[in-house]
């Protein structure tokens, strides 16, 4: 009976260093950037607008849309990193900058598990209405965004809401010169 309380007390050792193993492989989490700076290239953008219903309209309208497709650089954001390190739930913070109009747009991103059980990361920005999911390991992105519009007309002022979505391939960038220069 001895006997067999030392080999099940060491066979259970040797099932939670191998569950362990397990669980830490899928729950660590690559807090390196190696897939940063990288530059993403949008290979389809599509969308819809909402026109603004009237009062005696029940029905919403909307509209297919063709967005313009953007290029644009990702960066890691050291200095957020830095102050915000602390910070639940954010794996690191990332720095979207348009190529055609060089804006820049904040991200908080956290780790996500995505299909095969591999590690992505869902970015938002604050307020949130712009979302990034990367794939670190195969390079794609999905991004989206929502927000209201307002076009001027001969008669009246027309307004609504839009939604787009946006598919691409990123590329890593050599170095932090390679991601400055690209957007020039």
């Amino acid at each position: 009976m001895l006997r067999y309380k030392k080999s099940l007390t060491r066979f259970s050792g040797l099932l939670v260093l191998i569950a362990s193993c397990v669980f830490a492989q899928d729950s660590t989490v690559d807090e390196s950037t190696t897939w940063l700076p990288a530059h993403c290239v949008p290979i389809e953008t599509i969308g819809l607008h909402d026109d603004a219903e009237g009062e005696e309209e029940a029905i919403e309208v909307f509209q297919p849309a063709k967005f313009k497709s953007t290029p644009f650089t990702l960066r890691e954001n050291v200095t957020l990193n830095e102050l915000l390190a602390e910070s639940e739930d954010v794996s690191q913070f990332v720095t979207m900058q348009l190529e055609d109009t060089v804006e820049l747009f904040e991200f908080a991103c956290r780790t996500v598990l995505g299909a095969n059980r591999e590690l992505g990361y869902s970015c938002t920005n604050s307020p949130p209405s712009d979302i990034l999911m990367i794939n670190p390991k195969t390079m794609r992105f999905t991004r989206a965004a929502i927000g209201s519009w307002t076009f001027p007309s001969d008669s009246t002022v027309r307004d609504g809401s839009s939604l787009f979505v946006e598919l691409g391939q990123c590329y890593v960038l050599e170095s932090s010169e390679d991601s400055s220069s690209d957007s020039n």
